[in-house]
């Protein structure tokens, strides 16, 4: 059930019409009507005037007159018969029920208003405990802040104290630190003085390493000079025969016309001229000489041995021919040489008994410097550059009383300072014996002990034999070839030579006199052999091979000293070396002997 009550504020709900007068509600209708409206639509139950309008929902509209006291609810006749007709339900007028809730309502709006009055002294209650809280709260915090206050300048001043230490202690610090530095800068001057001295050490190395390049360089370019100035001098020369040669035709030409200008002239001097001129008019132009000076020319070349460094070679290609080109005289009495080291540098014993020295001779500047101080059981008889710059010798030794060579290879460094000895087998049943050594393309140790049949290929790195070479004869080793093949002469001397490769295999180079020693030209393999007369008088030096070809041709050959009272003996020791250059170095026993061979037209 619901109750509508009319008002002068309502609006007529009737479409189109927006009336605030006379709005009644039409309980039919179900909505508010103004009067013309209502009239219009003929309208029935209009609510009455001067009582609360008030209609039930569930019943139609049927106007509420009661109120059921028990349920507090508003009813209408059909409601208070249906729904409330129960005893317990106490039902009452609908005015009188109005009139008691305004009377209790009013009561309440008393008791409201009272409680307004409450609130607004409890407001002020409120608003005087902020004020007082506040106040408060200000004067603990003003507290606070004093007490923290104090705390934070204590705090304060004690940071300033902690400061000040922290300063100290980190100026203290960098004082040491400042103290290290400048002992630091010092070490860095030093260093800096260090990087100078080794620069200026390393440039003067530099200088040292490029001085036999220079040197190279020098050499070739003087050898090509030479070549040139033999060409010009040759071709020269053909230039003055042709010339006079062409001087010559033109004169006879002259004379021929001479003669043809008149019949007399033909029968009087005819003849004459015919027998003058034929023969000067059949000799040849020598062509061939000047093809033979371009061949020869196209035929020179620059050649690098095998596993050299490329600046390591010489102008070559030409037979030329063969010349002393230095004589050098020092002061060793019995100059024999046993080898050399580069172009410069022959290492020479003294042959002079009870001396048994080991020199180096500079045959550049011609002086010469004692490196291994001789013993009296002991005595270098060959050495070798090995590829690590050090040098390895093969000596003379005494006292050879167990099964092996102790100190018959010993290795030095370039200053001459001994490095270790090489030990192997000892095949002689002698207490006296002799290790000749050579270095073969791959920087292996090649020795032999001499009058044996047995060669040795040594790692020089840890001493270790690692092939043994069994030769058909007892032999003296006297090179090795850059294929790795060996040189070596028969034992006694020979008219022949053997290579023999790492197999024992071996191949014979004949000739015609004795073989003494043998040389390996390091460049070309070209190889050459020592011979001599029967008095040994006079040392000869010819050629046998060019490279791979038999050769036949003398090369050079000079007296021995007279001093000498064993000739035969020293052609076996004192050696015949080539330098990578080309030149063959010898001796006399007096003096050191430099052979070249001279580009030649």
């Amino acid at each position: 059930m619901a109750a509508n009550f009319s008002s002068t504020e309502d609006i007529c709900e009737r479409e189109n019409c927006q009336s605030v007068t006379d709005v009644t509600y039409y309980v039919k209708e179900k909505k508010k009507l103004c009067d013309d409206c209502a009239s219009t639509e003929e309208c029935i139950g209009k609510a009455r005037k001067g009582r609360p309008n008030l209609y039930c929902e569930k019943h139609d509209g049927e106007e509420i007159k009661l109120y059921c006291t028990t349920h507090n609810v508003a009813v209408c006749q059909l409601c208070a018969m249906i729904d409330h007709h129960d005893p317990s339900c106490v039902r009452q007028d609908i005015e009188g029920a109005i009139m008691d809730s305004r009377a209790k309502i009013n009561i309440l709006k008393e008791k409201a208003k009272e409680k307004l009055e409450l609130c607004r002294v409890y407001g002020d209650h409120i608003h005087q405990c902020r004020k007082d809280t506040n106040t408060y709260l200000q004067a603990l915090k003003d507290e606070v802040d004093s007490v923290i206050n104090e705390a934070v300048q204590t705090d304060k001043d004690k940071e300033k104290e902690d400061l000040a230490k922290i300063n100290q202690e980190i100026d203290e610090k960098n004082q040491n630190l400042r103290e290290e530095i400048q002992q630091i800068n010092e070490k860095i001057r030093k260093n800096d003085e260090e990087r100078e001295k080794r620069i200026e050490l390393n440039r003067s190395y530099a200088e040292k390493r490029r001085e036999p390049i220079d040197n190279k360089q020098q050499d070739l370019q003087t050898d090509i000079k030479n070549i040139a100035e033999e060409k010009e001098r040759k071709i020269s020369e053909l230039e003055k025969a042709w010339q006079d040669k062409t001087k010559t035709t033109e004169t006879t030409i002259q004379k021929l016309d001479t003669v043809l200008e008149n019949d007399e002239n033909v029968v009087k001097d005819g003849h004459h001229v015919k027998i003058s001129v034929r023969g000067e008019l059949k000799k040849p132009l020598n062509k061939g000489e000047v093809k033979q000076v371009t061949d020869t020319i196209l035929g020179v070349r620059f050649v690098k041995g095998a596993g050299r460094e490329k600046y390591d070679g010489r102008i070559d290609g030409y037979d030329g021919e063969w010349k002393l080109i230095d004589t050098i005289n020092d002061k060793i009495k019995f100059p024999a040489v046993v080898g050399y080291l580069d172009e410069c540098n022959v290492i020479i014993t003294d042959r002079l008994s009870g001396s048994r020295h080991t020199y180096m001779l500079d045959i550049n500047t011609k002086n010469s410097r004692r490196v291994i101080t001789g013993r009296g059981t002991s005595l270098i008889l060959s050495c070798a550059l090995l590829n690590d710059d050090k040098i390895v010798c093969g000596k003379y030794s005494e006292g050879c009383t167990e099964n092996s060579l102790t100190e018959c290879i010993s290795v030095y460094d370039r200053q001459w300072k001994h490095i270790n000895d090489v030990t192997i087998p000892k095949n002689t049943t002698f207490d006296k014996t002799r290790v000749d050594v050579a270095v073969d393309q791959d920087g292996m140790i090649i020795a032999a002990e001499w009058v044996q049949s047995k060669i040795y290929v040594i790692n020089p790195a840890d001493g270790n034999i690692i092939n043994t070479i069994a030769c058909k004869d007892n032999i003296i080793l006297r090179g090795v070839l850059s294929s790795g093949h060996i040189i070596a002469r028969p034992s006694p001397p020979d008219h022949k030579l053997y290579i023999i490769d790492r197999q024992g295999a071996q191949r014979e180079i004949p000739h015609s006199g004795v073989i003494q020693n043998a040389c390996i030209d390091p460049m070309t393999d070209d190889l050459y052999v020592v011979t001599s007369d029967e008095e040994y008088k006079t040392c000869m030096i010819d050629q046998v091979m060019s490279g791979s070809d038999m050769k036949k041709r003398r090369v050079a050959s000079f007296p021995l000293s007279t001093k000498l009272d064993n000739r035969k003996r020293y052609f076996k020791h004192s050696r015949v070396m080539m330098t990578s250059s080309g030149k063959l170095i010898a001796s006399d026993a007096d003096n050191i002997l430099v052979f070249k061979n001279r580009f030649t037209l």
